[in-house]
C-alpha cells in the first residue's frame, strides 16, 4: 500500500511539472509572437519629425523578413508607433544596422543618435551607415522577393576588415568620439547602383554634422594612419616589371606631437606587412631581391600619398580633426592643449605634419608566380 501511495505522489509531481513546463512554453511562444524582432533601421528627416524604415522578423507560420515604416516627432516615438500598425512590440536585441539619411547627416546626428545610446534595449555594437540620399530607398529595395539590404547587412558590417577601403563604426565607437573634447568621426556610405546596394565613400563628421567624403584611396590612408589594416589590397604598377597586387596585413601606426615655434608638428608613422597575391609577369622569370625593394618603395610611396591626401582634405581644407591630432596633443603636449583647446578648429589650418611609411613584402618564393 505504501508503495502504491508513493507511486501516486510521484505521478502527481510529474504531472505538475509537465503542466508547468507546458504553460511556460506556451507563454514563451505567445511572447515571441507578440515581438517585432528588428534587424535594421533607416532614419529619414521629414518636415515634422522623422520617418523610420524597419526590417524585422515576424513569426507567423514561418519566420520571414518584413518591412514597415512609421513616423514620429522623435526617433523613439516613430519606432513605438510601429505597434499601432502591427500590434507587435519592437525589440532591438537583434538589430544589426542603423542607416541615417544624407539629410540627417547634414543637419546633425545629435537628435537622431541619442536613442541608440540611451535606450536600455539597444546594442552598442550596432553598425552605423549613411545613405547616399534617403535611407528608405535602400530599405524598400527588393530582389527575388527578398529585401536586399536585410540580406547584406552582416556582409557590409564585416566588409571593412575584408577590404579596408572604408571606415566602419559602431554605436560605441561614435559615442566615445562624441563624448571627447573634439568631436570628429567617420561612417561608411551606402549607395544604390543599378538596383544594387553597395558600399561607397567614407563620410566624415565634425560636431555631429557631415563635413565631407573620402574616396576609397583616401579612406585607406585614413585607416592606415588611425586604425589597423588587417586585410587590404594595394595594386602597384612597377616599371619594367608590371602590375602587382599586394595583400596588406597587420599595419601599425603611431602619431607623435611636437611644438615648434608655437605650431604643432605631427609625425605620422605607419608600418605594414605585405604579401604578393598576383603579379603580371612571365612565369619563367624569377624575382631578384632588389625587385622586392622596388615593391616596398612603391608601396610606401603610394600609401604615404593616400594618407597625405586625406590629411590635406579633411584637416587642412575642412578643419576636421578626423585623425585625432587633438588626442596626441592632450597626451603629449598638455600645456599647449590647455591654451589652445577652445580654438583648436582654427589652429588646425596652421599645423605641420610629416608622414613616414615603412613596409616589408614577404619573400616567400622568388618565382614571379609560386609553383603548385
Amino acid at each position: 500500500m505504501k508503495t502504491a501511495r508513493w507511486i501516486k505522489y510521484i505521478l502527481a509531481a510529474l504531472l505538475a511539472v509537465s503542466c508547468f513546463v507546458s504553460m511556460t512554453a506556451c507563454s514563451f511562444g505567445s511572447d515571441i509572437s507578440k515581438k517585432m524582432m528588428i534587424q535594421g533601421i533607416g532614419i529619414d528627416k521629414e518636415e515634422e519629425g522623422y520617418l523610420v524604415s524597419v526590417h524585422y522578423l515576424r513569426s507567423d507560420e514561418e519566420v520571414k523578413m518584413d518591412f514597415i515604416q512609421s513616423q514620429g516627432t522623435t526617433v523613439y516615438e516613430a519606432l513605438q508607433n510601429l505597434t499601432l500598425q502591427t500590434g507587435l512590440i519592437p525589440t532591438y536585441s537583434h538589430n544589426a544596422m542603423v542607416v541615417f539619411s544624407k539629410q540627417c547627416a547634414q543637419e546633425g546626428l545629435t537628435d537622431v543618435f541619442d536613442f541608440f545610446i540611451r535606450y536600455h534595449e539597444t546594442r552598442p555594437t550596432v553598425d552605423l551607415f549613411v545613405a547616399q540620399d534617403r535611407a528608405e530607398t535602400l530599405f524598400q529595395l527588393q530582389s527575388e522577393g527578398q529585401y536586399v539590404l536585410a540580406t547584406q547587412a552582416k556582409s557590409f558590417a564585416e566588409a571593412d576588415s575584408a577590404t579596408n577601403k572604408f571606415a566602419g563604426s559602431t554605436v560605441l565607437d561614435v559615442a566615445n568620439r562624441m563624448a571627447s573634447e573634439y568631436n570628429a568621426f567617420a561612417l561608411p556610405e551606402l549607395t544604390l547602383i543599378d538596383e544594387h546596394v553597395q558600399l561607397g565613400r567614407t563620410v566624415y563628421f565634425q560636431d555631429n554634422q557631415l563635413i565631407g567624403y573620402f574616396n576609397r584611396e583616401q579612406s585607406r590612408g585614413y585607416l592606415a594612419a588611425v586604425y589597423t589594416i588587417r586585410n587590404g589590397v594595394m595594386v602597384l604598377d612597377i616599371p619594367d616589371i608590371g602590375t602587382i597586387s599586394l595583400k596588406l596585413e597587420n599595419t601599425s601606426s603611431k602619431i607623435t606631437a611636437d611644438i615648434v615655434d608655437d605650431v604643432p608638428h605631427f609625425q605620422i608613422e605607419v608600418s605594414c606587412k605585405a604579401y604578393i597575391s598576383e603579379i603580371n609577369q612571365d612565369l619563367r622569370k624569377k624575382l631578384s631581391l632588389d625587385v622586392y625593394e622596388k615593391f616596398e618603395t612603391a608601396l610606401n610611396e603610394k600609401l604615404k600619398l593616400q594618407i597625405e591626401s586625406a590629411v590635406e582634405q579633411a584637416v587642412i581644407r575642412d578643419s576636421t580633426d578626423i585623425f585625432n591630432f587633438d588626442v596626441a596633443l592632450q597626451q603629449q603636449q598638455t600645456e599647449y592643449w590647455k591654451v589652445h583647446r577652445d580654438s583648436w578648429a582654427q589652429e588646425l589650418a596652421k599645423i605641420k605634419y610629416t608622414v613616414n611609411v615603412t613596409s616589408s613584402v614577404d619573400r616567400v618564393q622568388q618565382e614571379a608566380s609560386p609553383a603548385f
